[in-house]
């Protein structure tokens, strides 16, 4: 079968070439039913039979939704949503979840005395399934809170569920955004077009040429019983670079095909690895994702209500945000660290005087500042992608006795690693500029030759360093 959902593949790119084309060609009015068959297709190139899956999902929430706008009875509005809410928890904890807990309950079991005979299941995990079913819990919730009205044509609402760019990896998109942006009148634009191929060209080389090129090292590293010092240092940061360049290449070919159709998605990172604490990092990283959390677990539970009485929901908030990536313990101490990074800032905060602010009004002073204020966080960022990428706490514990028990500077610069250091310099340079234009699509607006020498330089390096074409996203499996 066509790997139709891995967005750098050959086949991938020939055929969205040849849609884009017929897009154009096709009426106005049959423009969305033709994106809908093509995300159809598009997730069933993955694995046909769960497209019953996401077609029940799509029914379940275009039923409730009318079903809570048309009932007037608080009480009942609420029985509604809960049973929604619970019957899409339950779809994604069975695929996500259910190995995770019968093991963890068998091991409890046995732990009092018990003897379990609990047996797993050979459970495929749907792609996209956390991020579409987040998606339309959004949908429904924002009913129920009469924020929005229910989508009465169902063609577009289920082009909102599947619409194929954002289907697999996100941006998590919210119904009061994306369904005006389907179901606004298609005009073809020179801009649109530019700064879509511009999104494409440079995800597409952060996944292949980048994120697929040092993921080898970071393979190598993680799969080591016990690497040096140096190693595991080697490996957080190949990793560091890998999950970033591998997801942000992601949402940014889905917003730049998604400008080929004439919708404009979310942004989903902004230059996370400039952050100067952990609360402004997950508003750069992930950003729709940390949103969501935000507004529909966070704020709901009190989050709001001052920093003593927000600790409980943003220690829930987080325990959460863990678990969405993996039915793992090592997902759920990470996420627990960054609760435990974010309550340490904030406490920071409140114990630094308030007239701090007089003494980086110096701009030498507020520079040297802010630099050792990005460089401390991305150390915490490296040492809980650590946390993320270990196969159990295990190796986690072992990774850190090694960083611990001393580092080789000889050791970090060998030849083989030189490209490592050559991508670092790359998206440094080029993110501190875009830092600083405040503008992540800065190039777009130069003039030729100045885009043609970035395009150059992209090719260049694809040259010297190579492109992996057959590895899916990192994102796929969460």
């Amino acid at each position: 079968m066509l790997k139709l959902y891995l967005f750098h593949s050959i086949e991938f790119i020939i055929s969205l070439i040849i849609f884009c084309i017929i897009y154009w060609l096709f009426p106005k009015k049959l423009k969305n039913p033709l994106l809908l068959i093509a995300s159809y297709i598009f997730y069933g190139s993955w694995d046909w039979r769960f497209l019953g899956l996401i077609f029940s999902s799509t029914s379940l929430a275009y039923i409730s939704g009318l079903l809570i706008f048309k009932t007037e009875k608080p009480s009942h509005r609420r029985i509604y949503l809960i049973i929604f809410i619970a019957l899409n928890l339950l779809i994604l904890g069975f695929f996500k979840y259910f190995n995770f807990f019968v093991t963890n309950l068998a091991n409890l079991l046995e732990l009092i005395g018990l003897k379990a005979s609990i047996s797993t299941l050979s459970i495929i995990l749907p792609i996209g399934i956390s991020f579409y079913t987040f998606q339309i819990m959004t949908y429904v919730i924002d009913i129920y809170k009469k924020e929005i009205s229910p989508t009465r044509n169902i063609l577009d609402f289920c082009l909102f569920v599947s619409y194929f760019p954002q289907l697999i990896a996100g941006p998590i998109e919210r119904a009061s955004r994306l369904i005006p942006e389907i179901q606004k009148e298609k005009r073809f634009s020179e801009c649109n077009l530019k700064e879509g191929t511009y999104l494409f060209i440079y995800g597409l080389f952060k996944k292949a040429v980048i994120a697929n090129s040092v993921a080898q090292i970071a393979e190598r590293i993680f799969s080591m019983a016990s690497p040096s010092g140096s190693e595991v240092l080697l490996g957080i940061i190949a990793f560091s670079i890998q999950i970033y360049a591998d997801f942000s290449a992601y949402s940014d070919m889905a917003k730049g095909m998604s400008h080929f159709f004439g919708i404009n998605l979310s942004t989903n990172f902004n230059l996370p690895y400039l952050s100067k604490s952990p609360s402004e990092f997950w508003k750069r990283w992930h950003i729709t994702l940390s949103n969501w959390v935000k507004d529909y677990i966070y704020l709901p539970l009190g989050g709001n209500k001052g920093v003593l009485f927000g600790i409980l929901p943003l220690f829930i908030a987080w325990f959460l945000m863990g678990l969405w990536h993996g039915a793992a313990w090592t997902f759920i101490i990470w996420g627990i660290y960054w609760f435990v990074l974010i309550v340490i800032y904030k406490a920071i905060e409140v114990i630094l005087p308030k007239n701090q602010s007089t003494i980086l009004k110096n701009k030498t002073v507020r520079f040297i500042t802010n630099l050792g204020r990005i460089i401390i966080m991305l150390l915490f960022i490296g040492y809980g992608w650590l946390i993320f990428r270990a196969e159990n706490f295990s190796q986690a514990i072992g990774f850190t006795k090694s960083i611990f028990s001393g580092i080789s500077i000889s050791d970090l610069f060998l030849p083989s690693y030189y490209y490592l250091y050559a991508i670092i310099a790359f998206l440094f340079i080029y993110e501190v500029m875009q830092y600083y234009k405040n503008d992540t699509l800065f190039i777009c607006k130069k003039g030729f030759y100045y885009q043609m020498a970035f395009y150059l330089v992209l090719f260049f390096m694809y040259v010297e360093i190579g492109a992996v074409f057959d590895v899916a996203f990192i994102y796929f499996q969460f």
